[in-house]
């Protein structure tokens, strides 16, 4: 039970230290350095790597050891639309099958994002995005293609944030996906199945080009 719950933390540490590049794309990942510095045994960060190496955030390069993964241009264009496709799928299903209470919380969720928007600050602001995303997605009630959506998010996450931190310091914020927003939840709110797939899909492919700006220029923005 100890070694489980020492991988969870291992687990969660570790992708959260990804995620926000504080483990930058292509840093070795040696365990015994890991499980040093959160105070676990070396066996729950082997199997956490593991783990992470299913999620996509972590290559295992034989002879070599673990990798934060680094992804071409081409791998970043296929895993958003991949997560436009699903995301279009779930709010299709969400219009359908959502309840009262999914439908508050997406609401709610929507309020939050564009109040942490306004407040400026960045983190709290891409994490009120991936929650309104979590809350539609809840609304379509398919576990699977909630796994799904989930994992490709935090994929993307880690993508765009590495960018952000290692390239580009100052970040200026985009209007533009609260209006997105607002599309999403005002055809979920008609029970527009056809709507709403519509612009979830549209809302990830803006995201996919706020991406690519990272590479591309010294504007930064927020998707």
């Amino acid at each position: 039970m100890q070694t489980v719950v020492a991988e969870d933390q291992a687990y969660n540490a570790i992708k959260e230290m990804i995620v926000k590049a504080q483990l930058k794309p292509g840093a070795r990942l040696v365990h015994r350095k890991l499980a040093k510095e959160l105070g676990v045994s070396p066996i729950p960060v082997v199997l956490a790597l593991r783990l992470l190496e299913r999620d996509g955030l972590v290559v295992n390069m034989p002879g070599l050891g673990a990798y934060v993964r680094t992804w071409s241009r081409d791998e970043i264009n296929d895993l958003y639309h991949i997560r436009s496709s699903l995301e279009a799928l779930a709010a299709s299903l969400c219009a359908e099958r959502a309840t009262r209470v999914d439908m508050a919380a997406i609401l709610d969720a929507k309020e939050k994002y564009e109040n942490v928007l306004k407040q400026g600050d960045y983190e709290a602001t891409v994490q009120a995005d991936a929650e309104f995303h979590q809350s539609m997605v809840r609304g379509a009630h398919s576990a699977y293609l909630e796994t799904m959506i989930n994992n490709l998010s935090i994929v993307n996450l880690s993508i765009y944030m590495a960018h952000v931190y290692l390239k580009k310091p100052k970040t200026t914020f985009s209007a533009e996906p609260i209006w997105i927003h607002t599309y999403i939840v005002d055809a979920l709110q008609k029970k527009d199945a056809a709507a709403a797939g519509a612009a979830a899909k549209e809302h990830i492919e803006a995201s996919l080009k706020m991406t690519f700006a990272l590479f591309d220029s010294n504007t930064k923005v927020l998707s």
